[in-house]
Formats: C-alpha cells, structure tokens, sequence
C-alpha cells in the first residue's frame, strides 16, 4: 500500500509525511463484513497466505520456498462470478485475486492498471497453464504486464460477487475463512490517507 501511494518505505521518513498535512481519500473494498485496502484473493495466493501462516519461520525465503511447493501441489478451481448484469465462469482459475491497488508488495505488480480512488476493483485471474509457460509468466509478473499473459482474465467493477468452491481466503495478506458466496463492493473514497 505505501508503495502504491509513494509512501517511503523508510518508518522516519513516513512520519515525516505527518507534518506535510498533504491527504487523498482512497476507496476502501468490503468483502462481505470485512474491508481490504489492497489485494484479497482466493486462489493460489490465498493457498500461500494459508501455508504461510503455518510455516515455522518468516521472512522471503520461506515465502518462496511455500509458493514453489505450492505451485506442483496447488488443485486450481473454477469459480462463478456475476458483474455488471453479467455472469461468467473462470475455469481452472489458479490465481483469483481482487486489487484494488497494484501490488502484492515486494513489487509483485498483480494488477498494474489499478487504481486506488477510481471507484473500481479490479478481478484479476491466472487460468492454470501448462508448465512450459511458466518462465513467461514470470517474465509478465516481474515486468508489470500480468494483463498481457495469455492465461490472465480482467473484469473491472463497482459490484462483484464471487462463487468460491472452498472458504480459505485471504485479505491484505492475511488468512481468514469466509462464506462460499463473497460479496464485493467499492467504497469511494472513503479514506482519507497521509501522502507525499
């Protein structure tokens, strides 16, 4: 989140910013009754925040090493999701994240042409691919082009309800149990964050 508001990520520095006075209102996203301010997914990265929490110690290395065990192991799922006045079906939906800002963190751009205060979120899914493409996704992931991967899906919205075939999601990060049916709604601008 600070990195996509420009937020320094150095803590003094930060504070600083307090001083400046200079705010933005951003939009918040609800998730049935709870809130998320940048990413939340139930996929392959709600898999790794489960597994991540588990893990024994922390830190990247750790976080690498669950994602490449995951990846081989990892059953993909598809998933029912209505929009707009629509309804579609993401079919072995691997990564299934809603952004409602650019990254994961780490710089790992899931959805580089997001917004923070545009009124929209943004449902970004990675179909399951065949293995051999796997350094190209790594190329789109690392290079801020996921949108241009030939097994990603976008749907941009206000409202967006999401069939989930398990109850593991995780929010910002964080690993939480939820209904089957996710309610997804933006809340435009309403919070108003410190920025440079």
């Amino acid at each position: 989140m600070a990195r996509d508001l420009k937020i320094p990520m150095q803590i003094k520095k930060a504070l600083l910013l307090i001083n400046q006075g200079k705010t933005k209102l951003i939009d918040t996203i609800k998730i049935n009754d709870n809130y998320f301010l940048g990413t939340a997914g139930v996929g392959f990265d709600a898999y790794i925040s489960w597994k991540f929490e588990e893990a024994p110690t922390r830190g990247i290395l750790t976080y690498l090493k669950v994602a490449f065990k995951g990846f081989w192991t990892y059953k993909s799922s598809d998933y029912t999701v209505f929009y707009g006045n629509k309804e579609t079906t993401i079919k072995k939906g691997m990564l299934v994240t809603f952004s409602n800002s650019k990254q994961y963190g780490n710089n790992i751009f899931i959805s580089p042409q997001s917004k923070i205060d545009d009124g929209l979120v943004k449902l970004i899914a990675v179909k399951k691919f065949p293995l051999i493409y796997l350094p190209f996704f790594g190329f789109y992931l690392l290079t801020r082009q996921i949108d241009k991967f030939k097994f990603t899906e976008n749907i941009s919205s206000n409202k967006i309800t999401l069939i989930n075939p398990n109850s593991d999601v995780h929010i910002d990060g964080e690993p939480i149990k939820m209904d089957n049916k996710l309610e997804i709604e933006v809340i435009p601008k309403s919070l108003k964050v410190i920025v440079p």
